[in-house]
C-alpha cells in the first residue's frame, strides 16, 4: 500500500455514515480550514459479523464473515485533492479473543482471499471490551491501533500489556470526543493518564472520534487539551502530527500473505 502524506495535522478517526454524505463534507471542510491535512474515515464492525447459526458453525468461520466495502468517497477525494489526504479505516469492537483470532486469520493469512475488502482499508483499529480481549490485542494481534474509549470499563490497562503493544509498534488512541462528553470524560481521562504512568505516553495518538462538525476542534485547542490527558505540549503536538505520520507509514508497509 502506497501512502503519501501531506504536511499538516492528522485526524485519524472521523466516524461517517453513507446515509449522510453532506455531514462528512462539512466535517472535512472544517478540518481543512483548521489546518488538518490527513484524515481517516472510520467504519465500525463488531462481533456480530460472525455467523452464530449452529448449522453454519460447522463451516469455516472465515467464509461466513461479511466485511463492508470502504465508503465511496471518490467525489470527496477529488474535491479535496491537494488539500486533504483521505484514508479509509476499519475499527473492530470485540469481547471474545477467539473470534478475533479468526479475524486475524482472514487479514494476515491464506484466508484473506475470502475477504478481499480488508485490503481496501489503510488502517485497522480494535476496541477490546474485556480483559481477555485487551490481552490478546496487546500480545498477539497485529493491528495498527488499539482504541481505549469510555465503553472499555470492564478492565484496567497495566504496564506489561501497554509495553508489549509498544514493543510491537502498535499505537494507542485517545478520542477527544469522549473528553467533550461529560458522561464519558472521567473514564477517558483516567485511561489517558495510565498511558503516561506506564510509558510516558509513548505511541499515543489523539483523534477526534467525531460524528458531526460540532465536535471538531482546532489543533491548538487539542494541544491545550493534552494537559488533561497527561500530555505536555510536545507530546500533545506529536499525538496529532508525528505519531500519526509514523503510524500511517508503518501501515503502508503492510503486506498480505
Amino acid at each position: 500500500m502506497d501512502v503519501k502524506l501531506s504536511d499538516g495535522y492528522f485526524d485519524l478517526c472521523i466516524n461517517a455514515s453513507k446515509d449522510n454524505p453532506s455531514n462528512l463534507h462539512s466535517i472535512l471542510l472544517k478540518l481543512y480550514q483548521m489546518g488538518f491535512r490527513s484524515v481517516a474515515i472510520n467504519q465500525t464492525i463488531d462481533d456480530s459479523i460472525f455467523d452464530t447459526d449452529k448449522k453454519k458453525k460447522k463451516k469455516n468461520n472465515e467464509s461466513s464473515i461479511i466485511i463492508p466495502n470502504p465508503l465511496d468517497v471518490d467525489d470527496l477525494v477529488k474535491e479535496f485533492e491537494g488539500k486533504l489526504r483521505i484514508f479509509n479505516r476499519l475499527t473492530f469492537i470485540y469481547s471474545d479473543p477467539l473470534k478475533t483470532h479468526a479475524l486475524v486469520n482472514i487479514i494476515f493469512s491464506r484466508f484473506q482471499n475470502h475477504c478481499s475488502n480488508f485490503k481496501k482499508f489503510h488502517l485497522y483499529s480494535v476496541v477490546p471490551k474485556t480483559k481477555a480481549a485487551l490481552q490478546f490485542a496487546c500480545s498477539q494481534l497485529n493491528t495498527d491501533l488499539i482504541t481505549i474509549n469510555a465503553s472499555c470499563t470492564g478492565f484496567k490497562m497495566n504496564r506489561k500489556l501497554y509495553l508489549q503493544a509498544v514493543e510491537k509498534d502498535i499505537h494507542f488512541e485517545i478520542q477527544y470526543a469522549d473528553i467533550l462528553n461529560p458522561e464519558q470524560r472521567k473514564v477517558a481521562i483516567h485511561h489517558s493518564h495510565l498511558f503516561y504512568v506506564y510509558g510516558k505516553s509513548r505511541n499515543v495518538i489523539v483523534s477526534s472520534g467525531a460524528s458531526n462538525v460540532t465536535e471538531i476542534r482546532n489543533p491548538y485547542d487539542i494541544i491545550n487539551l493534552g494537559a488533561l490527558l497527561g500530555l505536555n505540549e510536545v507530546k500533545s503536538k506529536a499525538a496529532i502530527l508525528y505519531q500519526c505520520k509514523h503510524l500511517l507509514l508503518r501501515a503502508g508497509k503492510r503486506t498480505f500473505i
